[in-house]
């Protein structure tokens, strides 16, 4: 990995002055050294936002990895058959070690552990006192911590980035879960600690952000080979800080659910988000900082249904790609009564001029399939847009649309998992139920639409861990989280394709759980070794 090493560090610098240090003084710098890149606090800022950016690049949660979490699961497939060889190789579980999708945000995230890392070294070199400084560096800390979250759930031993100098990238060695895990809790501790209450925006995380991060990475941790005792308590303590200081925090649950998704709506929910940078039409970003593709919103259009004309009046071209669409299963099984269904599945377009088009007849349309599409992203961004009146990139691309990585919702069901865990079930059943009750609300009272409902009742008694992950999967779904509950909690079982699963696919426990490691990497560096099953394909 010397060469791939090296190059993802001076590109995550240059991105950074790239992207988020116009502002800055030109000086001659002379080597790569903290204090020869930043001097002053609002430096130190520019550089974690040129991290932040690297995250919503299409080599991360543009399109890449936001598209293989969707298909991996078994709430999604492919829709078009003619899409990328790489994504039928994610969803069919038959993934080799140069698979596309890992050769593209592997690297990426590497790189966004560089650009955290280079403004972590910087803190004591900037002027500043800490009550300034450390704000800002406890962001790093939580991209730091998250970028290594995702990978050692997706991998398993990685190569842990902590900061240190590398005389020799060659040496340089993969760590042990447990000491993955272990880095990660220590920069959450620090980013809780010193992070805002309440951030200006929710793409820059808050204390709720990192305590309800820190509350996932240990209900992950319990069911690990890293799991220690006081695993779940530590899960359950972290969700319920946020819980017990929603209004310092200024969290709360979205009043209707569609809300959560609407580009144009500004939530209390949401805890932690990406901004994408619309630059195709928009001329926002200069293509040189990365191409056409370069913090630009795919999964909108990968996930819109083709043929599609409601939102040509954001552009003449608006229809979507049908790449990724949902199990029909998904749509089956789904309570209709559950508020939910109608915001998460899209089942009916505009085409050839026939309003309502049923997705039961989308198969007349090439490269679309007999499934609704997923609403979250293309639906929800196409009537945002016709409400403000904002135009769209072809494909409703360049959307700025908000990918979430955490929210309110999900605090209370790890909050409810931990505590059946912990025996506490009357508490479990109580944070169950707040979700529920914001389903059942629905559009409110006043819509004629979506009027509220009974379903999904109040749990009432006891509750078990199997019910936690139907909530999780109903009211999560399409987010980008199933398959980490899939892995962490070991339910191979449902890709088995007997009741109750929802896709049939010939998943293999002692290889599939984790992904194959980036194959360049795995060449070059001795102390990397690919993960099992994958080795030589």
């Amino acid at each position: 990995m010397k060469n791939s090493y090296i190059t993802s560090i001076l590109f995550a610098l240059i991105m950074v002055f790239s992207m988020s240090c116009e502002d800055l003084e030109e000086r001659p710098v002379g080597v790569l050294a903290p204090e020869g890149l930043f001097q002053t606090v609002s430096e130190l800022q520019s550089g974690v936002n040129g991290g932040y950016y690297l995250l919503a690049r299409e080599e991360f949660y543009g399109r890449k990895l936001s598209l293989a979490l969707l298909v991996r699961s078994d709430m999604c497939g492919i829709g078009d058959p003619g899409t990328a060889t790489r994504r039928h190789a994610c969803d069919l579980m038959q993934m080799e070690q140069d698979n596309g999708l890992v050769n593209a945000f592997w690297p990426m995230g590497y790189k966004i552990l560089a650009a955290a890392n280079t403004v972590i070294n910087a803190k004591d070199v900037v002027s500043g006192t800490e009550e300034e400084i450390n704000p800002v560096v406890a962001e790093a800390y939580f991209l730091r911590a998250y970028v290594h979250y995702v990978y050692v759930r997706l991998f398993g031993e990685i190569i842990y980035m902590n900061g240190e100098p590398l005389e020799d990238p060659y040496a340089v060695s993969q760590s042990s879960v447990p000491e993955i895990y272990a880095g990660i809790i220590s920069d959450l501790e620090f980013a809780k600690t010193w992070l805002v209450d309440v951030p200006a925006d929710r793409s820059h995380p808050g204390k709720a952000a990192a305590y309800g991060m820190l509350a996932s990475v240990y209900m992950t941790k319990a069911t690990s080979e890293a799991a220690e005792g006081g695993d779940w308590q530590s899960a359950f303590d972290n969700a319920k800080h946020v819980i017990d200081n929603e209004g310092q925090y200024g969290v709360a649950l979205d009043n209707d659910y569609y809300d959560i998704f609407a580009p144009d709506y500004t939530s209390s929910e949401v805890l932690f988000k990406l901004n994408m940078i619309a630059n195709d039409n928009h001329n926002i970003t200069p293509g040189e900082l990365g191409g056409s593709n370069a913090g630009t919103d795919q999964m909108t259009s990968i996930t819109g249904p083709r043929g599609d004309e409601r939102f040509e009046a954001l552009n003449a071209a608006a229809a979507g790609w049908s790449a990724i669409v949902p199990e029909l299963s998904v749509y089956e099984k789904w309570d209709g009564r559950d508020y939910r269904k109608a915001v998460s599945l899209d089942t009916a377009i505009t085409y050839q001029g026939i309003p309502d088009y049923p997705f039961t007849e989308w198969d007349n349309i090439s490269q679309n399939v007999a499934r609704p599409a997923i609403a979250k992203y293309f639906r929800a961004v196409g009537e945002a847009g016709l409400r403000t009146g904002t135009a769209q990139g072809a494909s409703l691309r360049d959307s700025n649309v908000k990918p979430i990585i955490l929210r309110y919702a999900e605090v209370l069901l790890i909050a409810a998992e931990a505590a059946v865990e912990l025996g506490n079930n009357d508490l479990a059943v109580q944070y169950v139920n707040r979700v529920r009750a914001r389903a059942r609300n629905a559009a409110g009272a006043g819509d004629a639409k979506y009027p509220p409902s009974p379903i999904p009742a109040d749990h009432a008694g006891g509750i078990t861990i199997a019910e936690i992950m139907e909530e999780r999967r109903l009211e999560l779904a399409f987010e980008g989280v199933r398959w980490y509950d899939i892995a962490r909690r070991q339910m191979g079982n449902v890709f088995t394709g007997a009741a109750p699963a929802l896709e049939d696919r010939d998943f293999d426990p002692a290889v599939d759980y984790l992904w194959p490691k980036y194959y360049v990497d795995v060449d070059l560096l001795p102390g990397l070794s690919q993960n099992t099953g994958y080795e030589g394909l």
